[in-house]
C-alpha cells in the first residue's frame, strides 16, 4: 500500500441548522406517536384520502420479498433502545414498533409507509460470512468486514451511529482493534461519525489504513464548506429536521429513518446528526481494477465517479463473493439533484458505472451490500435488481434527453416522462427519495442548464417583482385569494400553489394567504410518495404558520478551524463583501514557518486571489505564520503578531469579510 501526503482538515462541528417544530393537537384517530413533540396537522381531506385509496390501487403489494431480507441475519439491537454518542449523551429513541405497527394513516403515502416500516428496522445483521451491517440507527449503514486480525469499518455514518453501533458489535462479535476504514463516497453520513470508531492518532501510530475514492477530500470541501450554508439550510427542508416523527409529521427521510428524539417537550426540534469533516484518507483509489489486501482480506475496487457523489467508488471482496456498491443501488429511485442543492449527477456515467459492475461482478457476486436499505442474495436474484435498476437510470437519462432534443424543455419533460410498467412495478424503482420529476429537469440542467432558450426568461423578474404585477393583473389581493381556494375545492393544486405562492411574495403581511398555502402544503405531503416531497412541503408549512425565523449572520470564520491555508483562503473568498472590498488593494505572502510553502494572496477588484509560489511577491509584506496561526490571527485571538505593522493589515484583511445567513426564510420573502 502506498500513502500520499495530505493536509490537516477541520475536525469541527459543521452546525446543522433546524427549524422548531410547530407544536399542535393530537393525532387523528389516536395513532400513537414517535417522540414527545407532538404535531397532527389537520386532517387528510376527501381530496387526499381519494387520491391515495386510488394511488394505493397501483402498488404492487403482492411482492413481500423484501419484508423478509429487511429482516434477513439479524442478530440483535440496543437493549434499552437508546441511541448514544461517543460522550454517553443519548440523542435518539430506536422503539418505533408500536408506531410502524398500525396500518398506513390517511395522512401518509401508503407506499411511503411501507417503505417507512422496512427502514425502521435496527440492529446488527450478519449479511455474509465476515460480513455484518448496522442499520436503522441514522440514515445510512455502517458495515462492518471482519479481517484476520480486527474490523474493516466501512461508511461510519455519524457519531451516536456509529459509537452505538460498534458497542453492538463488540458486544456480540467480541472486542478487537479496527484495523481498516474506507470511505465509499464523499457524503456527510458516510464518514462523519469515524472519529467514534477510530481517532486520528490511533491511526498513526497504528498506520492504519483510511482508504477513499480520489478527490474525496476536495468534493467534501466543495460541498460541505464552501457551499454548506446554504445547503444546510435546504437540507433542513429535505430532510424535515425541524419536524417530529408522528403521522402528520416526519415519517422517514426516504433512504433510511428519521431517529425520534428523547424527552422532547413540545417545540423542540429532534435530534440531528453531528456533521464532522473525516479524518484524512492516507490511501486513494485512483483507478478501476486497483486491488488491496486488508487485514488479510483481498479488495477489488471499481471507479464510480460523478454517479451519486463525485467521489465514489465500488468494491469486491473475490474470497467471500461479496459486492459493495455504495449508494449507487438502492431501495430507491435515487436523485440526480438533490433538493438540498449539489453538482448535478451524471445519471449516464451511474447508468454505465452499474453495467460496468455487472460485467465484471455479476457473475461471481452471492451478495450484494450497499450504504443503504437492506442486502440482497444469490447472484440471479442480484444481476437481476442491478439491471432494473441501471434501466431506470438509463431510460431517464436518454428518453430526458430524447424530450428535450424535441424541443420539451426542463418542466415539460418532467410532467412527461413516466418509467414503463416493466420499471415502475419495482418497489425499489420508487420515488422514496429522488423522483423523475426532479431527476429528469437535473439531465436538463446539466446539458442546457438553467435557460431555456426562450428570451422571456433571459431577464426574468424576481419572484416578489412579479408577483405584484400578477396580483394587481388578477384584480387584487381577494380575488386571487378567492380564485385559489376555488382551485384547492377542483383539486387543481398546481394551480392553486401558484396563486397563492404569488400571493404570498406580493403581501407578506396577508395572513390569509399564507395559512390557505400552509394547508395546501400539508396535504400535498400526505400525498407524496417521495420523503423529500413530503417533508419538503411540511417545513414550508411550518414556516408559513409560524413565519420565518430571523436570519442570522455567522463568524465568517465560523468552522473553519484546522483548515490548511490554501483551502481556508479558498472558503472566505466566497465570504468577502464587495462593498467592503471597494478599491481596496491588498497583497502580502503567507510563510508557513514548518513546511517554508507560501501562498501569495491578493485583493483586487473587489476579489480575493491566491496561489502558492516559490518566491514571495515582491514589495509585499511577508507574514510567518501557520495556518492555525493566521486563523487565529483572522478571528482575533492571536498573538503572532500583535502591536505589529503586520497586525493592523491582518485585521484590514478580516474586516473585508462576513459570514453566511442562517436560517433564511425559503417560502416567504
Amino acid at each position: 500500500m502506498h500513502n500520499r501526503s495530505v493536509c490537516a482538515v477541520s475536525t469541527a462541528v459543521l452546525a446543522l441548522l433546524a427549524v422548531p417544530a410547530l407544536s399542535q393537537e393530537a393525532a387523528p384517530g389516536g395513532a400513537p406517536e414517535v417522540g414527545a413533540t407532538v404535531n397532527a396537522g389537520k386532517p387528510a381531506s376527501a381530496v387526499t384520502r381519494e387520491r391515495l385509496s386510488a394511488f394505493a390501487q397501483t402498488l404492487p403489494t403482492s411482492d413481500r420479498e423484501d419484508y423478509d431480507l429487511v429482516q434477513r441475519g439479524f442478530i440483535a439491537t440496543v437493549a434499552d433502545g437508546k441511541l448514544r454518542n461517543p460522550d454517553g449523551q443519548v440523542v435518539g429513541d430506536l422503539d418505533s414498533d408500536a408506531f410502524f405497527s398500525q396500518a398506513s394513516p390517511d395522512t401518509v403515502n401508503p407506499s411511503l409507509w411501507r417503505n417507512a416500516q422496512l427502514l425502521q428496522k435496527h440492529g446488527l445483521f450478519k449479511v455474509a460470512e465476515r460480513i455484518y451491517q448496522i442499520r436503522g440507527f441514522s440514515i445510512s449503514n455502517m458495515t462492518v468486514i471482519v479481517g484476520d486480525t480486527g474490523y474493516i469499518v466501512v461508511d461510519p455514518g455519524y457519531d451516536a451511529e456509529a459509537y452505538t453501533g460498534m458497542k453492538l458489535v463488540y458486544e456480540h462479535l467480541g472486542k478487537k482493534p479496527v484495523t481498516g476504514v474506507i470511505y465509499t463516497h464523499s457524503h456527510t453520513d458516510h464518514y462523519s461519525g469515524v472519529r467514534a470508531v477510530i481517532s486520528d492518532e490511533e491511526v498513526a501510530a497504528r498506520h492504519v489504513p483510511v482508504i477513499a475514492p480520489e478527490g474525496f477530500i476536495k468534493e467534501i470541501l466543495g460541498e460541505a464548506v464552501i457551499a454548506g450554508p446554504a445547503m444546510i439550510r435546504r437540507a433542513a427542508f429535505q430532510f424535515g429536521f425541524g419536524l417530529p416523527v408522528t403521522a402528520t409529521g416526519n415519517v422517514n427521510l426516504g433512504l433510511g429513518p428519521q431517529i425520534k428524539p428523547v424527552e422532547a417537550q413540545p417545540g423542540q426540534v429532534p435530534a440531528t446528526p453531528r456533521a464532522r469533516l473525516p479524518i484524512i484518507p492516507n490511501h486513494d483509489i485512483k483507478q478501476t481494477g486497483e486491488t488491496l489486501t486488508i487485514d488479510g482480506l483481498r479488495f477489488e475496487f471499481q471507479m464510480a465517479a460523478n454517479t451519486e457523489a463525485p467521489a465514489e467508488m465500488f468494491f469486491y471482496l473475490p474470497e467471500l463473493k461479496a459486492l459493495c456498491l455504495a449508494e449507487d443501488a438502492n431501495g430507491t429511485l435515487h436523485n440526480a439533484l438533490p433538493a438540498r442543492g449539489a453538482l448535478v449527477r451524471d445519471t449516464k456515467s451511474w447508468s454505465n458505472a452499474l453495467t460496468e459492475a455487472i460485467s465484471r461482478y455479476g457473475g461471481r457476486t452471492e451478495v450484494l451490500f450497499t450504504s443503504h436499505f437492506w442486502p440482497r442474495w444469490e447472484q440471479e436474484k442480484i444481476v437481476d435488481y442491478l439491471g432494473n435498476q441501471r434501466d431506470a437510470y438509463e431510460y431517464l437519462h436518454d428518453q430526458s434527453v430524447r424530450l428535450m432534443n424535441d424541443g420539451l424543455t426542463g418542466p415539460e419533460i418532467a410532467r412527461t416522462l413516466q418509467y414503463p410498467d416493466s420499471l415502475a412495478a419495482k418497489w425499489y424503482n420508487h420515488e422514496y427519495y429522488g423522483t423523475l420529476s426532479h431527476n429528469s429537469r437535473a439531465v436538463y440542467q446539466r446539458y442546457m442548464g438553467y435557460y431555456d432558450g426562450n428570451p422571456a426568461n433571459l431577464d426574468p423578474m424576481t419572484l416578489t417583482e412579479g408577483a405584484n404585477h400578477y396580483i394587481d393583473a388578477l384584480g387584487g389581493d381577494a380575488h386571487v385569494l378567492a380564485l385559489a381556494k376555488a382551485a384547492i375545492d377542483k383539486g387543481d393544486n398546481r394551480w392553486a400553489v401558484e396563486l397563492l405562492n404569488k400571493l404570498v411574495f406580493a403581501d407578506p403581511k396577508n395572513r390569509n394567504a399564507q395559512l390557505v398555502l400552509a394547508d395546501l402544503y400539508e396535504q400535498l405531503a400526505y400525498q407524496a410518495e417521495s420523503a423529500t416531497w413530503r417533508n419538503g412541503y411540511l417545513e414550508a408549512a411550518v414556516e408559513l404558520r409560524r413565519g420565518p425565523l430571523e436570519p442570522k449572520r455567522a463568524s465568517p470564520f465560523a468552522g473553519l478551524q484546522g483548515l490548511p491555508t490554501d483551502l481556508l483562503l479558498d472558503t472566505i473568498a466566497v465570504r468577502l463583501v464587495p462593498e467592503r472590498a471597494k478599491g481596496v488593494k491588498l497583497a502580502f505572502t503567507i510563510v508557513d514557518p514548518a513546511t517554508g510553502k507560501r501562498q501569495i494572496v491578493q485583493v483586487r477588484n473587489s476579489v480575493l486571489i491566491h496561489e502558492e509560489a516559490d518566491a514571495p511577491l515582491g514589495g509585499a509584506p511577508i507574514l510567518k505564520l501557520s495556518a492555525a496561526q493566521f486563523f487565529a490571527e483572522l478571528t482575533g485571538d492571536g498573538h503572532s503578531i500583535l502591536g505589529s505593522d503586520d497586525y493592523a493589515l491582518v485585521r484590514r484583511f478580516a474586516g473585508l469579510f462576513d459570514g453566511p445567513l442562517g436560517n433564511f426564510p425559503i417560502v416567504t420573502p
